[in-house]
């Protein structure tokens, strides 16, 4: 009899043990929900985020190609600015041109530069801002009105897909690297910046960027260390006092070699101070992706031969047998 006794006890106890947890109003009742530590969780979480970052992102291999070789140099500098222009006329996203800019670096690399096919830079180039525009946009514009703010030269759509099936292929559909944005927005996030100062920030940040991503001497850097950089001169410029505070902030929160990061923060400073070659302040564009993550329906095939240059050559011939440009009044004709 007292065993029932008890267990009753224990039974009506659990119905209300919740009872202790009860906040009573004048009007009305409300019930505090038991819930983990989630500071402790997203701390976790945000430390395993820059893990992930820290891991995947890749020195630019081109770096030292673009050293040894000046005309590298500066077709890499003109195709950059192009594709740079056309983000600005169609507002795409940063991301978009940073992603495009990733592509031909990569794209380049894997291949032996030949100077008697300079067009071919062009097409590399139209072709890594549509794959680009494809991943991060939700509207993207027909393949010949993507060719705008007068390009050397203009292709064909069948030829330009031909390209970027083959770059498909070459990247190994590793279209989503990490970039000095990866790192903005996890740190505007982990510094805790509210809507619209986020918004602001982000966006001089973004500013600065792509006035500075044509520069090949920044290809010597990580994304995390011109990411950081990036940040520190803007808030240099906006609060000067504070700027050592953020930095040992930063560094202590990414890890960076602090003897880089200077080195970034002093180039982008001559820059500024020499006048960047693209107007910082007239840039427009988005500083957000359109979408978070396009569509890209493309299919892809190999080819057995062991010189990609040759694979190129061959799979435009069928399609185009120069590189020379469209007239205008054909390209409504040609789009289809």
């Amino acid at each position: 009899m007292a065993l029932q006794q008890h267990t009753s006890s224990f039974l009506l106890d659990s119905l209300y043990c919740q009872e202790h947890h009860l906040v009573v109003n004048d009007d009305y009742q409300t019930l505090e929900p038991l819930v983990p530590n989630q500071d402790l969780f997203c701390e976790e979480e945000e430390q395993e985020e820059l893990s992930s970052l820290l891991s995947k992102e890749e020195p630019n291999v081109l770096c030292n190609e673009l050293e040894r070789n000046s005309l590298l140099a500066e077709s890499r500098r003109d195709a950059v600015e192009w594709m740079l222009r056309v983000v600005e006329h169609y507002s795409f996203s940063s991301l978009t041109a940073l992603l495009a800019v990733n592509y031909f670096d990569r794209f380049v690399f894997r291949f032996e530069f030949n100077e008697e096919k300079l067009w071919m830079v062009q097409l590399v180039s139209v072709s890594c801002l549509s794959l680009a525009a494809k991943m991060e946009e939700v509207h993207v514009p027909l393949l010949l009105d993507l060719q705008v703010e007068d390009p050397p030269y203009v292709f064909r759509a069948k030829t330009i897909q031909r390209m970027e099936v083959l770059m498909l292929s070459t990247l190994e559909w590793k279209m989503n690297p990490v970039t000095p944005i990866s790192f903005l927005d996890y740190i505007t996030r982990r510094l805790g910046l509210n809507n619209h100062i986020c918004w602001e920030f982000l966006k001089g940040c973004d500013c600065l960027l792509l006035s500075i991503v044509a520069d090949c001497r920044f290809m010597r850097f990580l994304p995390s260390v011109v990411a950081t950089a990036i940040m520190l001169v803007v808030i240099s410029n906006v609060e000067p006092c504070i700027g050592l505070d953020y930095q040992n902030e930063l560094v202590g929160i990414l890890g960076i070699d602090k003897g880089k990061l200077q080195d970034c923060c002093k180039l982008i400073q001559e820059l500024i101070s020499g006048g960047c070659r693209n107007n910082i302040n007239k840039r427009k564009f988005s500083p957000f992706p359109g979408s978070p993550r396009g569509v890209t329906d493309l299919y892809w095939s190999s080819d057995s031969s062991n010189d990609p240059w040759e694979v190129t050559t061959a799979a435009l011939a069928s399609v185009s047998s120069s590189p020379e440009p469209i007239p205008k009044k054909r390209k409504a004709r040609d789009q289809d």
